[in-house]
């Protein structure tokens, strides 16, 4: 115990000295050093934090206020509660004046917009009362001109007599004025009313509108007030009709107009019948007048004065109609009392037919003319003058578009009355396409010539349709000419609507003919591929025929069945020689003739004719494979009896002649006239073929161009295509040109230019143990060597085709060089063998002129190689180049010097 006593005594006084330590001053200091920094440090990162978001940066605000705070907070909201009530207590008041302000102001408001209301409502039935006394007045007039027309049959369209309750009155030249005058008033007040009536429609769409969108705020504004608005100041700058109250008043004039609502609806429907009932009256007065004029009756003065007033009352009628969405009923009243009477006086089975046979068609280019004409000669100025009125491209528009764009922005933009279209050729398609007998007659008359001849008439009167009608006849004064004639005092005609026609006029009407789907029902109707096939079959048809007889009685025989004429033409002009060629040419023009080709079936012509063509090569091909044997028949020829002019003369000799069988592959001459004739092909389509297509496709005048409603640039790309189709069709044709010459002219040249060579073997034989003198000349057959191909080249050097040139003629000669040069040097080797067997024998005998039967064959083949090198030459050869006369030099080379022994004088 003692002992461990003693060792703890010093561990607790360790212990004590260590807590005095840390008590001491030093060591708290830096402890509170430590704190203070990291305190420091917290409170930065607290900062940056703070500083981060909204509501720390309000508490960074709130911080430096809050050390000014005096401590006792309780003695500080004591003193400030009876200011805060103070201030309550005036704003309170100020927002309660606020409201009293706002909704006085806002009452004014409604007044004053009820008092608009209340005039611009009053307006509205002011206006309808009106336009419904118009209409009334117009029913009124009307009732008296049928009754007119009824009692008397006959109604004077000036004004000389009227008609009023039954009673007759003469009228003085003031009062025929003032009749003229008031139906012009009456015309400008039916437009009026359709003013007034399209005015009624959009505010009663408008009023509509309205009350759409206060019931669609209606719940918005529920929906806002269930919000927290309670801080919003009231305001008279507040436009919301529900803040104004002016939904009651918008309410009060819709409920206002929708009690209009059936009259308005009335009026227009009321408006549009009287506007065409005038607009009926009014054409119905200018028939009348146009058959005054035809007849001549009547002051001329006078009548152009009543054609400008009723010009300007029918333009009343159209605008009015117009302004209420009813075009089509001005183009179908237009349609029914001016255009279906002049068709129906004009179009019958009867006119149809005239000038031909039943079915024939041949009056249709007439009747359709006739129709053209008489519609432009009575009813020209109206559809030139709504031409005018309701086109809708500016002239500034029109300067800018090209051709190509013209047609193209014309046809977007539809028109609100277009006579051009809907009032002239609808009724006129319809007529043709409803009658069974005349649409029987016309799209399905089942003989091609009728179709074509249909189709043509009916293309050319629709391509022209918008130029006849809008274009002014010759003699019409025009608008610069009436403006500037000299005019009574009172006289204002010369400020009539007068309209301005051009040609970007009618290319846009033309476009919108083409664009109307009553077009497009009309070329529906034609069975294009049928008359296609008709067309194509007859082609064919010849073609086979010609080809049949070239393959009975060769190349020559005379197989053009065209007409004479155009044949001589097509050999003159072209160089064609061969029957079948002229023949194929014939067809492939008859294509584009203008009897033949029809617009729309243009890719199919064209191919059409690659096809013939395409038949041709195949025929000459399948010859020249050897595929194909000419003759083999029995043909007909008739020996003339000399007495052609004599009736009584007896009928001409028939023989019959037997054609052997044959390949014309064997004959160059056949070779050369079909290849010479294919290489006139190809130029002519590329070029005068291709001219011709084009001249029909893309007329190179500019009035025919208009006819095929394309622009410039697709005419152009047109051409294009067409050269590009017919240099594909005309691509077979180098080959078989190539092959003719390079291959089997050379090899029958060859042929026969080698036959005479037999004759080499027998040089030996002249000389062997005969004792005959040396040679002094070549042998006879070697000028009949090269004789048929120098007889050939002369007969066909100038139809030799440019890209064959002089190669064929080398070949020959190279080829029968070669076999000549093998027979000669055969000959020398047989003829060295025998000197050689003879040099054993001692009866060897020198002939005459000291020379051995093997040395004169020598110098006979070396006088042969010399007549045969100049012949070479003779053909424009290259002897040099020959590698067959190159070695027969060589093989005669050692008889140049027994040659130049028997040259020396003796």
């Amino acid at each position: 115990m003692t002992g461990a006593s003693a060792v703890g005594a010093p561990a607790e006084g360790g212990a004590a000295s260590s807590t005095n330590a840390l008590n001491s001053t030093p060591y708290l200091q830096s402890k509170l050093t430590q704190l203070r920094n990291q305190s420091q440090e917290l409170s930065s990162e607290l900062t940056k934090k703070l500083a981060t978001s909204r509501s720390g940066q309000s508490l960074l605000h709130i911080g430096p206020s809050l050390s000014t705070l005096p401590p006792d907070l309780s003695s500080l909201l004591d003193a400030l509660s009876p200011l805060l009530q103070d201030v309550q207590q005036y704003e309170s008041d100020n927002r309660a004046e606020l409201d009293r302000l706002v909704t006085q102001g806002r009452a004014v408001q409604c007044t004053v917009r009820k008092r608009q209301f209340a005039v611009e409502c009053a307006e509205i039935y002011r206006d309808l009362v009106g336009a419904e006394e118009v209409l009334r007045k117009d029913v009124d007039r009307r009732m008296v001109e049928d009754h007119g027309v009824g009692s008397e049959g006959k109604k004077k369209e000036k004004g000389g007599m009227e008609l009023l309750r039954g009673v007759e009155l003469d009228l003085s030249d003031d009062e025929e004025e003032d009749a003229d005058d008031e139906e012009l008033d009456h015309a400008s007040s039916l437009e009026r009313a359709a003013y007034t009536t399209l005015y009624l429609l959009q505010e009663l769409q408008i009023s509509s509108q309205e009350v759409a969108a206060i019931t669609m705020g209606g719940a918005t504004a529920a929906a806002d007030a269930d919000g927290d608005n309670a801080n919003i100041l009231p305001s008279l700058n507040d436009t919301s009709s529900a803040a104004s109250g002016i939904n009651g008043v918008v309410m009060e004039k819709s409920r206002f107009l929708m009690k209009l609502a059936p009259r308005i609806r009335r009026l227009e429907s009321d408006t549009a019948k009287c506007l065409v009932g005038r607009l009926e009256s009014l054409l119905a007065k200018v028939r009348h007048l146009a058959e005054e004029s035809a007849d001549g009756d009547g002051d001329e003065q006078q009548k152009e004065h009543r054609s400008e007033e009723l010009m300007l009352m029918i333009g009343h009628c159209l605008r009015g109609l117009a302004l209420l969405g009813k075009g089509a009923d001005a183009e179908s009243a237009f349609a029914r009392v001016a255009i279906m009477p002049i068709i129906r006086s004009k179009l019958s089975m009867g006119k149809l037919d005239e000038g031909g046979s039943r079915g024939e068609c041949a009056g249709l280019f007439f009747l359709l003319d006739d129709i053209a004409n008489t519609v432009r000669g009575i009813y020209g100025p109206i559809l030139r003058t709504s031409e005018g009125m309701f086109s809708n491209d500016t002239p500034a528009a029109n300067d800018e578009e090209d051709d190509a764009v013209g047609s193209s922005t014309a046809s977007k933009a539809p028109m609100d009355v277009d006579l051009v279209t809907c009032g002239v050729w609808v009724p006129v398609a319809t007529a043709l396409m409803a009658d069974p007998g005349i649409k029987m007659a016309i799209f399905s008359p089942g003989i091609a010539n009728v179709l074509q001849a249909n189709y043509s008439a009916l293309d050319t009167f629709l391509s022209e349709l918008a130029s006849n009608l809008l274009t002014p006849p010759p003699g019409t004064s025009s608008e610069e000419e009436k403006t500037s004639e000299p005019r009574d005092l009172g006289d204002f005609s010369h400020l009539y609507y007068r309209p301005k026609i051009d040609a970007h006029s009618i290319e846009r009407a033309q476009s919108r003919l083409y664009a109307h789907p009553t077009t497009v029902d009309y070329y529906k109707r034609w069975n294009l591929p049928i008359y296609y096939q008709l067309r194509f079959a007859e082609f064919t048809k010849r073609l086979d025929k010609a080809l049949e007889l070239i393959k009975k009685e060769g190349w020559h025989a005379n197989a053009f069945t065209g007409d004479e004429d155009s044949g001589r033409k097509i050999r003159e002009a072209l160089g064609f020689e061969l029957p079948l060629f002229v023949e194929l040419y014939d067809s492939l023009l008859s294509l584009w003739k203008s009897t033949v080709f029809l617009r729309p079936l243009t890719h199919r012509f064209l191919r059409g004719a690659v096809q013939l063509v395409g038949r041709v090569l195949s025929f000459v091909k399948e010859g020249l494979d050897g595929a194909m044997e000419f003759g083999g028949s029995a043909s007909i020829e008739k020996e003339p009896s000399g007495e052609e002019d004599d009736e009584d003369a007896p009928a001409a000799a028939e023989t019959i002649v037997s054609i052997p069988a044959y390949h014309w592959n064997e004959r160059c001459e056949d070779l050369a006239a079909v290849a010479w004739e294919l290489t006139i092909l190809e130029t002519c389509l590329s070029h005068d073929y291709l001219e011709a297509i084009a001249n029909t496709i893309c007329p190179p005048d500019q009035e025919s161009r208009q006819s095929t409603h394309n622009s410039t640039t697709e005419l152009d790309e047109i051409k294009i295509l067409a050269s590009e189709v017919l240099m594909d069709a005309s691509r077979g044709i180098p080959p078989l040109v190539e092959r003719s010459w390079n291959a089997l002219i050379v090899d029958n040249l060859t042929s026969q230019c080698s036959n005479p060579l037999s004759a080499v073997k027998g040089v030996a034989a002249t000389y062997r143990m005969t004792n005959r003198p040396p040679p002094t000349q070549a042998s006879p057959f070697v000028a009949t060597i090269l004789k048929p191909l120098k007889e050939f080249d002369t007969t066909y050097s100038s139809r030799t085709p440019p890209q064959i040139g002089e190669q064929w003629k080398e070949q020959v000669v190279v080829a029968v060089s070669d076999k000549y040069s093998v027979a000669v040097e055969e000959l020398i080797a047989t003829v060295k063998r025998t000197e050689e067997a003879l040099k054993s024998r001692k009866t060897r005998r020198m002939m005459v002129g000291g020379m051995s039967d093997g040395e004169k064959v020598k110098l006979q083949l070396y006088l042969d190689h010399k007549q045969f090198k100049t012949n070479v030459e003779e053909l424009g050869v290259d002897a040099a180049g020959i590698a067959g006369l190159v070695k027969l030099g060589e093989l005669t080379q050692e008889a140049e010097s027994l040659f130049e022994r028997t040259q020396e004088k003796p």
